[in-house]
């Protein structure tokens, strides 16, 4: 890649940002509770880029095909606590089918944590309620 077209950039991290979706995470349960799984080569790479993807990440939330991703990607990059069920105040609920549904109105609730997490310096070691 160019510098340019590079994800180290704004336009770079804006383009993963378009790539994403909640498909790029796979839930998966177990006794402890959820654990989810990027799976999604545009959501790995935003994961590798570490906190310069948290403030386009925050504004992915408000999208429903990106809020999961973005959400999931958040918790990971920021290393804030969280509980496993319901994993990280994300209500998912996985399917006999393997599937796993998840309430898109979470994602007002969500953004607003956020939001108000990455405005507080120094961050909180967990989301704000």
């Amino acid at each position: 890649m160019t510098e340019s077209q590079g994800p180290d950039n704004s336009a770079g991290i804006q383009q993963l940002i378009v790539d994403i979706g909640n498909s790029d995470i796979r839930w998966d349960g177990s006794l402890i509770g959820l654990l989810p799984t990027v799976v999604g080569d545009s959501a790995r790479q935003l994961l590798t880029l570490g906190t310069a993807a948290i403030p386009p990440l925050i504004s992915a939330l408000n999208d429903d095909s990106k809020f999961v991703v973005a959400h999931v990607l958040l918790t990971l990059i920021s290393g804030v606590e969280y509980q496993l069920t319901p994993w990280n105040r994300l209500e998912v609920d996985l399917l006999s089918n393997g599937q796993a549904k998840v309430d898109a109105t979470n994602r007002f609730e969500l953004a607003r944590r956020w939001t108000e997490w990455q405005q507080i310096t120094p961050h909180p070691p967990s989301l704000p309620d």
